[in-house]
């Protein structure tokens, strides 16, 4: 079964909408959580309410990250600085695709796979 959470804001240009989901899996002790859409510092404070309201369903969350059009580098770092505040004790976080990278860095304690 899949939970989507989406959210709509203006861009920065006058003409433009993003659009940033987050496709919910849930299977065993795994929570899937596929990315899609740009990612950007909205984007980025939904993906930690994600990781924090879900804790106690899984010890391990697979974020993928194939599936994102961009990742803007305001929202990459928003993350990353946000992460270090993220109670992990118990749960390990996985981040696969292209972008994965771009979202999280080495050494932050989270495991990446292309």
């Amino acid at each position: 079964m899949f939970l989507e959470a989406a959210q709509e804001r203006e861009d920065r240009g006058p003409f433009m909408a993003q659009r940033f989901r987050i496709q919910r899996h849930r299977n065993s002790d795994s929570l899937h959580l596929r990315l899609t859409g740009v990612f950007d510092e909205e984007a980025a404070l939904t993906l930690m309410a994600a990781l924090n309201e879900n804790r106690s369903l899984a010890t391990k969350f697979i974020v993928h990250t194939a599936t994102l059009d961009r990742v803007l580098d305001e929202g990459a770092q928003l993350f990353r600085t946000r992460l270090k505040s993220l109670d992990r004790s118990g749960v390990e976080i996985i981040f696969t695709g292209k972008t994965a990278e771009r979202i999280v860095m080495k050494g932050q304690g989270i495991r990446m796979i292309k």
